[in-house]
């Protein structure tokens, strides 16, 4: 499923937002899940990145995961993408691209309450095979699909000779444009967090490495009951762009959108079901 921005905002303007709340260095709720291990940021390979998150990196091909992402992009730091199954007993969904400086992008938790299917954006390095790794009673099934592109979204340098600001010197993230749609199964939800996923830099003449500026938790409620846990890396695109798909939903139920970034800056937006 692809969406433009501008269509997005439109559409999402006119949704039922209740609230965002913002804090600077509050603690993360309790009930979001750590970021990605530390692991998948040194880790020596895609595969060992995988292990690191889902305990294994045996994914065999499975024509019961679908990935719907382009195969060819002229741009890569803002490409769609959508990983559903057909698999029972969902445990989790994981996006990987091989070549990206951290190859997990994305890790998401689900509960039975949301169908298996989750749509976002993501910023690519380099042509390469990008994965769904859909984790279902124990055991890990793979889409995978090869993007060609032809200018990178992860670049490993920040052309001149000062190196990036810390992340303590970056805006707060502070709000999310959210809107919800009945469909024949259920209701799609869909929001666009303003966000600037800056992913980390070297500086090319001193080495120094900043850490980046990203969303590292994203977590979503319905009626106070979680519903979804994602970990994210610095491969997520730009304002980031997030989907599901909830089995059953009755007006007035309130979905509570919550991320954190590391900066220690967590915020969160509701809607109300109408």
């Amino acid at each position: 499923m692809s969406i433009s921005r501008r269509t997005f905002v439109r559409a999402a303007v006119g949704g039922a937002v209740v609230s965002t709340s913002l804090g600077a260095g509050m603690m993360t709720p309790r009930w979001v899940r750590a970021a990605l291990p530390p692991q998948t940021f040194f880790a020596p390979s895609p595969a060992a990145a995988i292990s690191a998150v889902l305990g294994t990196d045996q994914a065999p091909l499975d024509a019961d995961v679908e990935l719907d992402i382009p195969s060819m992009v002229e741009v890569a730091d803002m490409v769609p993408l959508t990983a559903t199954t057909t698999l029972d007993n969902i445990e989790s969904i994981t996006i990987v691209a091989d070549h990206n400086p951290n190859p997990v992008i994305a890790y998401y938790r689900l509960s039975p309450q949301l169908w298996p299917y989750v749509a976002t954006r993501v910023r690519l390095a380099e042509s390469g095979n990008v994965h769904a790794l859909v984790k279902s009673n124990g055991k890990v099934h793979r889409a995978t699909k090869h993007v060609d592109i032809s200018i990178s979204g992860c670049g490993d340098e920040e052309p001149g000779p000062e190196p990036v600001q810390s992340t303590q010197a970056q805006p707060a993230p502070d709000h999310a444009l959210i809107r919800t749609k009945k469909s024949d199964d259920g209701l799609i939800f869909r929001a666009l967090i303003t966000h600037p996923m800056t992913p980390p830099l070297k500086n090319p003449k001193t080495g120094e490495r900043t850490s980046g500026y990203y969303i590292q938790e994203v977590a979503a409620q319905i009626n106070g009951k979680t519903v979804l846990n994602g970990d994210w890396s610095s491969g997520v695109a730009r304002d980031p762009y997030l989907s599901f798909k909830i089995r059953q939903a009755e007006k007035g139920d309130v979905i509570r959108l919550t991320w954190s970034d590391n900066a220690g800056r967590s915020a969160s937006s509701e809607v109300v079901v109408g």
